[in-house]
């Protein structure tokens, strides 16, 4: 069965972090997107503009498998009705609402988000968020800084956002007709995938860090391969 993927990064990252797992998937022989909305846009559009963005760098020729990594699960629930699709799958983010509106993070994240401003409104980049040593290791920083070159290069490409730019919304139509799937790869995530059991969605636990599709990309594409074959195949 023919398969063509989608892989989006949630705007706190560069799409980068999925170019691992996507050579694996195109070295299996699947066809393989990976748009960068932060390549070509500086500084960040905003949230309820992002994924015009997106959609101006996909090809939708053929119904696709979307996939959204952390913060771009509501991105990829709102482009199944902008864009043919066969299925969704959301790698360790939050399960978004059928329809209706949806933030970027979940209100807890976003006060936490809020205790990092400077007085101005401008935050840190995201690696700079995490203070304490076991959330560092439940994302998988602390591996990706063990080489210093590849996590300046990371770093590189992070955005500098306001803590104003979480507070904007984009409203989802009702996407609970396409069918979906979770891959959770962190502890971080735990609610997320009792959701999506709750849901009905088939799901799969990896052992590793949120940043499993950097650090563990022929894991990642083999998960992503798995489910997306089982939601095209159902009835």
């Amino acid at each position: 069965m023919s398969l063509d993927f989608i892989l989006v990064a949630g705007p706190l990252v560069r799409a980068s972090s999925w170019e691992p797992t996507a050579r694996h998937l195109r070295e299996a022989g699947y066809r393989v997107q990976v748009p960068d909305v932060l390549a070509h846009h500086q500084p960040p559009p905003s949230w309820r503009a992002w994924n015009a963005h997106l959609v101006e760098l996909i090809s939708s020729n053929n119904e696709s498998v979307l996939v959204g990594h952390s913060s771009a699960s509501a991105l990829v629930a709102d482009l199944a009705d902008k864009l043919p699709c066969r299925g969704l799958i959301i790698v360790d983010g939050e399960v978004p609402p059928s329809q209706g509106a949806a933030s970027p993070v979940r209100p807890e994240l976003r006060d936490f988000i809020g205790s990092l401003a400077a007085p101005d409104g401008t935050l840190p980049i995201w690696s700079r968020w995490l203070g304490d040593a076991r959330r560092t290791s439940l994302v998988g920083l602390d591996i990706l800084a063990s080489d210093p070159a590849a996590f300046a290069e990371f770093e590189s490409g992070l955005p500098r956002l306001s803590v104003a730019w979480f507070d904007d919304t984009i409203e989802l139509a009702n996407w609970d007709r396409i069918p979906a799937g979770f891959i959770q790869t962190s502890a971080i995530y735990d609610h997320a995938a009792a959701e999506a059991r709750r849901r009905g969605w088939p799901v799969e636990r990896l052992q590793g860090t949120h940043l499993h599709p950097t650090l563990s990309p022929a894991e990642t594409a083999g998960a992503l391969i798995a489910m997306a074959h089982q939601l095209v195949s159902r009835p």
